[in-house]
Protein backbone atom coordinates (compact mmCIF):
# COMPACT_ATOMS: atom_id res chain seq x y z
CA UNK A 1 0.00 0.00 0.00
CA UNK A 2 1.30 3.69 -0.94
CA UNK A 3 2.08 5.65 2.03
CA UNK A 4 2.75 9.65 2.24
CA UNK A 5 5.98 11.06 1.69
CA UNK A 6 6.23 12.96 5.40
CA UNK A 7 5.36 16.61 4.60
CA UNK A 8 8.29 18.06 6.14
CA UNK A 9 10.12 16.70 3.14
CA UNK A 10 8.32 18.13 0.63
CA UNK A 11 11.00 21.51 -0.34
CA UNK A 12 10.80 23.53 -3.29
CA UNK A 13 13.91 25.28 -4.84
CA UNK A 14 12.90 29.04 -5.42
CA UNK A 15 12.99 32.23 -3.59
CA UNK A 16 16.43 33.78 -2.58
CA UNK A 17 18.26 36.02 -5.03
CA UNK A 18 20.04 34.25 -8.23
CA UNK A 19 17.34 31.18 -7.45
CA UNK A 20 14.96 30.72 -10.72
CA UNK A 21 11.42 31.99 -10.47
CA UNK A 22 8.47 31.49 -12.56
CA UNK A 23 6.50 34.80 -10.33
CA UNK A 24 4.29 37.89 -12.06
CA UNK A 25 5.70 41.52 -11.38
CA UNK A 26 4.13 42.24 -8.00
CA UNK A 27 3.15 45.41 -8.19
CA UNK A 28 2.96 47.93 -5.04
CA UNK A 29 2.80 44.92 -2.53
CA UNK A 30 3.03 45.63 1.35
CA UNK A 31 6.29 45.71 3.08
CA UNK A 32 5.47 43.01 5.13
CA UNK A 33 4.18 41.17 2.52
CA UNK A 34 6.94 38.11 1.05
CA UNK A 35 4.77 36.20 -1.13
CA UNK A 36 1.46 36.34 -2.74
CA UNK A 37 -0.83 33.71 -4.82
CA UNK A 38 -4.93 33.58 -5.48
CA UNK A 39 -4.27 30.53 -2.38
CA UNK A 40 -2.47 32.43 0.16
CA UNK A 41 -0.13 35.47 1.46
CA UNK A 42 3.09 34.64 3.03
CA UNK A 43 3.87 37.67 5.26
CA UNK A 44 7.27 38.61 7.83
CA UNK A 45 5.01 37.63 10.70
CA UNK A 46 4.78 34.35 9.08
CA UNK A 47 8.36 34.23 8.95
CA UNK A 48 9.18 35.26 12.51
CA UNK A 49 6.93 32.87 13.84
CA UNK A 50 8.91 30.00 12.28
CA UNK A 51 12.20 30.99 13.10
CA UNK A 52 10.95 31.29 16.60
CA UNK A 53 11.09 27.69 16.67
CA UNK A 54 15.12 28.12 15.96
CA UNK A 55 17.42 28.52 19.56
CA UNK A 56 17.37 32.08 20.72
CA UNK A 57 21.18 32.19 20.15
CA UNK A 58 20.85 30.34 17.31
CA UNK A 59 18.61 32.80 15.08
CA UNK A 60 20.99 35.24 13.64
CA UNK A 61 23.47 32.89 12.15
CA UNK A 62 20.38 30.37 11.18
CA UNK A 63 19.36 33.76 8.81
CA UNK A 64 22.34 34.48 7.73
CA UNK A 65 22.22 31.78 5.45
CA UNK A 66 20.45 32.25 2.07
CA UNK A 67 19.83 28.54 2.05
CA UNK A 68 18.27 28.08 5.40
CA UNK A 69 15.79 31.11 4.76
CA UNK A 70 14.96 29.51 1.29
CA UNK A 71 14.02 26.73 3.13
CA UNK A 72 12.00 28.12 5.69
CA UNK A 73 9.70 30.31 3.14
CA UNK A 74 9.33 27.20 0.67
CA UNK A 75 8.22 25.11 3.12
CA UNK A 76 5.63 28.04 4.46
CA UNK A 77 4.65 28.94 0.69
CA UNK A 78 3.88 25.20 0.12
CA UNK A 79 2.03 24.40 3.33
CA UNK A 80 0.09 27.60 2.88
CA UNK A 81 -1.37 26.52 -0.35
CA UNK A 82 -2.17 23.52 0.44
CA UNK A 83 -3.73 24.59 3.04
CA UNK A 84 -5.48 26.84 1.15
CA UNK A 85 -6.33 23.86 -1.60
CA UNK A 86 -7.50 21.66 1.49
CA UNK A 87 -10.14 24.47 2.89
CA UNK A 88 -11.18 24.68 -0.67
CA UNK A 89 -11.95 20.82 -1.39
CA UNK A 90 -13.23 20.58 1.88
CA UNK A 91 -10.45 18.02 2.91
CA UNK A 92 -9.85 17.29 6.75
CA UNK A 93 -7.31 15.74 8.72
CA UNK A 94 -7.86 11.81 9.99
CA UNK A 95 -6.71 13.18 13.14
CA UNK A 96 -4.69 16.06 15.35
CA UNK A 97 -1.63 16.59 13.67
CA UNK A 98 1.10 16.92 16.38
CA UNK A 99 2.52 20.69 17.30
CA UNK A 100 6.01 21.91 16.69
CA UNK A 101 7.13 23.90 13.33
CA UNK A 102 4.46 26.29 11.64
CA UNK A 103 1.10 26.10 12.14
CA UNK A 104 -0.61 22.82 13.08
CA UNK A 105 -3.72 23.37 11.97
CA UNK A 106 -1.88 24.69 8.18
CA UNK A 107 0.24 21.68 8.19
CA UNK A 108 -2.59 19.15 9.30
CA UNK A 109 -4.75 20.23 6.10
CA UNK A 110 -1.53 20.73 3.85
CA UNK A 111 -0.85 16.89 4.89
CA UNK A 112 -4.17 15.86 4.11
CA UNK A 113 -5.09 17.49 1.23
CA UNK A 114 -1.49 15.62 -0.20
CA UNK A 115 -3.40 12.43 1.23
CA UNK A 116 -6.14 12.83 -0.88
CA UNK A 117 -3.95 13.96 -4.35
CA UNK A 118 -2.01 10.76 -3.53
CA UNK A 119 -5.69 9.05 -2.89
CA UNK A 120 -7.48 10.32 -6.06
CA UNK A 121 -4.53 9.08 -7.96
CA UNK A 122 -4.18 5.66 -6.92
CA UNK A 123 -8.15 5.49 -7.69
CA UNK A 124 -7.01 6.75 -11.52
CA UNK A 125 -4.55 4.02 -11.61
CA UNK A 126 -6.56 1.06 -10.43
CA UNK A 127 -9.50 2.57 -12.80
CA UNK A 128 -6.90 1.90 -15.60
CA UNK A 129 -4.78 -0.74 -14.49
CA UNK A 130 -5.32 -2.36 -18.09
CA UNK A 131 -3.62 0.25 -19.93
CA UNK A 132 -1.10 0.16 -16.92
CA UNK A 133 -0.49 -3.13 -16.86
CA UNK A 134 1.02 -2.70 -20.71
CA UNK A 135 3.35 -0.54 -19.47
CA UNK A 136 4.26 -3.61 -16.60
CA UNK A 137 4.75 -5.21 -19.55
CA UNK A 138 7.26 -3.24 -21.02
CA UNK A 139 8.89 -2.54 -18.06
CA UNK A 140 9.26 -6.35 -17.91
CA UNK A 141 10.91 -7.07 -21.78
CA UNK A 142 13.13 -4.29 -21.07
CA UNK A 143 14.44 -5.08 -17.71
CA UNK A 144 15.43 -8.53 -17.72
CA UNK A 145 17.78 -8.58 -14.98
CA UNK A 146 15.66 -7.25 -11.97
CA UNK A 147 13.48 -10.43 -12.82
CA UNK A 148 16.40 -12.86 -12.63
CA UNK A 149 15.83 -15.75 -9.60
CA UNK A 150 19.91 -16.38 -9.11
CA UNK A 151 20.57 -19.70 -8.67
CA UNK A 152 20.58 -21.50 -5.22
CA UNK A 153 21.19 -24.66 -3.29
CA UNK A 154 19.90 -26.34 -0.51
CA UNK A 155 22.50 -28.02 1.43
CA UNK A 156 23.63 -29.76 5.22
CA UNK A 157 25.93 -28.57 7.08
CA UNK A 158 28.69 -29.25 9.70
CA UNK A 159 30.23 -26.02 11.72
CA UNK A 160 33.23 -26.61 13.71
CA UNK A 161 33.91 -23.25 15.50
CA UNK A 162 37.33 -21.99 15.45
CA UNK A 163 37.01 -19.48 18.46
CA UNK A 164 37.31 -22.13 21.20
CA UNK A 165 39.92 -24.61 19.38
CA UNK A 166 42.12 -22.64 17.19
CA UNK A 167 42.61 -22.73 13.65
CA UNK A 168 44.69 -26.04 13.56
CA UNK A 169 42.45 -28.26 16.16
CA UNK A 170 39.15 -26.77 14.26
CA UNK A 171 40.48 -27.93 10.52
CA UNK A 172 41.58 -30.93 11.91
CA UNK A 173 38.14 -31.93 13.14
CA UNK A 174 36.30 -30.93 10.57
CA UNK A 175 39.02 -33.18 8.43
CA UNK A 176 38.15 -36.27 10.93
CA UNK A 177 34.05 -35.21 10.02
CA UNK A 178 34.67 -35.64 6.91
CA UNK A 179 36.08 -39.00 6.39
CA UNK A 180 33.77 -40.41 8.35
CA UNK A 181 30.84 -39.27 6.00
CA UNK A 182 33.40 -40.09 3.19
CA UNK A 183 33.81 -43.74 4.77
CA UNK A 184 29.61 -44.18 4.71
CA UNK A 185 28.50 -42.65 7.80
CA UNK A 186 25.55 -40.66 7.77
CA UNK A 187 25.79 -37.09 7.47
CA UNK A 188 22.95 -36.06 9.83
CA UNK A 189 24.20 -38.44 12.76
CA UNK A 190 28.14 -36.63 12.14
CA UNK A 191 26.74 -33.28 11.93
CA UNK A 192 25.41 -34.15 15.46
CA UNK A 193 28.16 -34.97 16.81
CA UNK A 194 30.54 -32.78 15.56
CA UNK A 195 28.71 -29.22 14.83
CA UNK A 196 28.93 -26.13 16.74
CA UNK A 197 25.65 -24.60 14.80
CA UNK A 198 22.76 -25.11 17.36
CA UNK A 199 20.07 -23.92 14.93
CA UNK A 200 20.82 -26.66 12.49
CA UNK A 201 23.05 -29.50 14.58
CA UNK A 202 19.85 -31.21 15.68
CA UNK A 203 17.91 -31.07 12.38
CA UNK A 204 21.12 -33.23 10.77
CA UNK A 205 22.93 -29.94 9.39
CA UNK A 206 20.06 -29.52 7.04
CA UNK A 207 19.65 -25.97 5.61
CA UNK A 208 16.81 -24.33 3.62
CA UNK A 209 17.37 -23.32 -0.20
CA UNK A 210 19.88 -20.21 -0.26
CA UNK A 211 21.75 -18.07 -2.73
CA UNK A 212 25.17 -17.02 -3.16
CA UNK A 213 24.79 -13.69 -2.10
CA UNK A 214 23.13 -14.64 1.34
CA UNK A 215 27.14 -16.23 1.94
CA UNK A 216 30.21 -15.24 2.94
CA UNK A 217 32.60 -14.85 -0.58
CA UNK A 218 34.86 -17.83 0.95
CA UNK A 219 32.08 -20.51 2.37
CA UNK A 220 29.77 -19.04 -1.09
CA UNK A 221 32.91 -19.98 -3.39
CA UNK A 222 33.30 -23.41 -1.82
CA UNK A 223 29.69 -24.17 -1.82
CA UNK A 224 29.00 -23.34 -4.91
CA UNK A 225 31.52 -25.34 -6.46
CA UNK A 226 30.02 -28.83 -5.60
CA UNK A 227 28.70 -29.78 -8.84
CA UNK A 228 26.42 -32.86 -8.28
CA UNK A 229 23.81 -34.10 -5.82
CA UNK A 230 25.60 -35.58 -3.00
CA UNK A 231 28.57 -34.26 -3.13
CA UNK A 232 30.77 -33.85 -0.01
CA UNK A 233 33.27 -30.36 0.37
CA UNK A 234 36.80 -30.47 1.72
CA UNK A 235 36.43 -28.37 5.26
CA UNK A 236 35.84 -24.70 4.08
CA UNK A 237 37.16 -22.06 5.84
CA UNK A 238 34.60 -18.89 6.92
CA UNK A 239 35.06 -16.38 9.30
CA UNK A 240 34.37 -17.96 12.29
CA UNK A 241 34.33 -21.88 11.37
CA UNK A 242 35.66 -24.31 9.22
CA UNK A 243 32.53 -26.08 7.27
CA UNK A 244 31.97 -29.82 5.85
CA UNK A 245 29.12 -28.86 3.23
CA UNK A 246 27.26 -31.86 1.30
CA UNK A 247 25.25 -30.78 -1.54
CA UNK A 248 21.27 -31.89 -1.54
CA UNK A 249 19.70 -29.83 -4.16
CA UNK A 250 20.41 -27.00 -7.10
CA UNK A 251 18.07 -24.71 -8.67
CA UNK A 252 19.35 -23.20 -11.92
CA UNK A 253 19.25 -19.83 -12.65
CA UNK A 254 16.04 -18.63 -14.05
CA UNK A 255 13.77 -15.94 -15.19
CA UNK A 256 10.87 -15.34 -13.88
CA UNK A 257 8.03 -15.30 -15.65
CA UNK A 258 5.58 -12.17 -16.02
CA UNK A 259 2.01 -13.93 -14.02
CA UNK A 260 5.55 -14.04 -11.42
CA UNK A 261 6.67 -11.22 -11.76
CA UNK A 262 3.01 -9.14 -12.20
CA UNK A 263 2.50 -8.59 -8.72
CA UNK A 264 5.33 -6.33 -7.92
CA UNK A 265 5.82 -4.40 -11.37
CA UNK A 266 2.00 -3.35 -11.10
CA UNK A 267 3.14 -2.02 -7.37
CA UNK A 268 6.06 -0.41 -8.27
CA UNK A 269 3.85 1.27 -11.38
CA UNK A 270 1.32 2.53 -9.00
CA UNK A 271 3.55 4.04 -6.57
CA UNK A 272 5.62 5.60 -8.98
CA UNK A 273 2.47 7.48 -10.78
CA UNK A 274 1.23 8.65 -7.14
CA UNK A 275 4.05 10.39 -6.58
CA UNK A 276 4.42 11.70 -9.86
CA UNK A 277 1.07 13.19 -9.39
CA UNK A 278 1.72 14.36 -5.60
CA UNK A 279 5.42 16.19 -7.33
CA UNK A 280 3.27 17.61 -10.06
CA UNK A 281 0.55 19.67 -7.41
CA UNK A 282 3.78 20.87 -5.68
CA UNK A 283 5.38 21.83 -8.52
CA UNK A 284 2.37 23.61 -9.77
CA UNK A 285 2.61 26.15 -6.77
CA UNK A 286 6.25 27.65 -7.76
CA UNK A 287 4.95 27.15 -11.73
CA UNK A 288 1.76 29.51 -10.85
CA UNK A 289 2.07 32.30 -12.89
CA UNK A 290 -0.06 34.60 -10.77
CA UNK A 291 2.60 33.71 -7.76
CA UNK A 292 3.78 37.52 -6.82
CA UNK A 293 7.49 37.66 -5.30
CA UNK A 294 8.79 40.87 -3.13
CA UNK A 295 12.17 39.85 -3.41
CA UNK A 296 13.80 43.26 -1.86
CA UNK A 297 11.73 42.37 1.40
CA UNK A 298 12.91 38.79 0.89
CA UNK A 299 16.45 39.79 0.75
CA UNK A 300 16.05 41.85 4.00
CA UNK A 301 15.15 38.71 5.73
CA UNK A 302 18.72 37.28 5.72
CA UNK A 303 21.49 38.76 8.00
CA UNK A 304 24.27 40.02 6.63
CA UNK A 305 28.01 39.60 7.92
CA UNK A 306 31.26 41.51 7.68
CA UNK A 307 33.61 38.91 6.38
CA UNK A 308 36.93 40.92 8.08
CA UNK A 309 35.54 40.74 11.34
CA UNK A 310 33.04 38.81 11.58
CA UNK A 311 30.19 41.47 13.11
CA UNK A 312 26.81 41.62 11.88
CA UNK A 313 26.69 44.44 9.13
CA UNK A 314 23.42 47.13 9.49
CA UNK A 315 20.64 45.80 7.47
CA UNK A 316 19.19 47.60 4.84
CA UNK A 317 15.95 49.03 4.33
CA UNK A 318 13.12 46.90 3.91
CA UNK A 319 11.66 47.56 0.55
CA UNK A 320 8.54 46.87 -1.13
CA UNK A 321 9.92 47.12 -4.64
CA UNK A 322 8.32 44.51 -7.31
CA UNK A 323 10.23 41.57 -9.16
CA UNK A 324 11.70 42.80 -12.66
Amino acid sequence: MHRAAPFHVLVLCLLVRGAPLHAAPAPELPADVLVKSPWMVLTRADYAAAVANVPENLRFEFSASPKRVQGILNNLLVTKTLAAQARAHGTRPAQPFESGGGDPSERALATAELERVDADAGKTFDAEVAAFELKAREEYAISRDRYTVPAEVRISDIAVAIKDRGDAAALARAREARQRIVEGADFAAIAREYSDDPTTRDKGGALPFVNEKAMAPAYAKGVFALDKVGAVSEPIRAPAAYHVVRLDERKPQRRKTFDEARAAIMQELRSRYIAEQREARIQSIHADPALQINQPAIDALVNRIDPQRMKPLPRAASADATVK
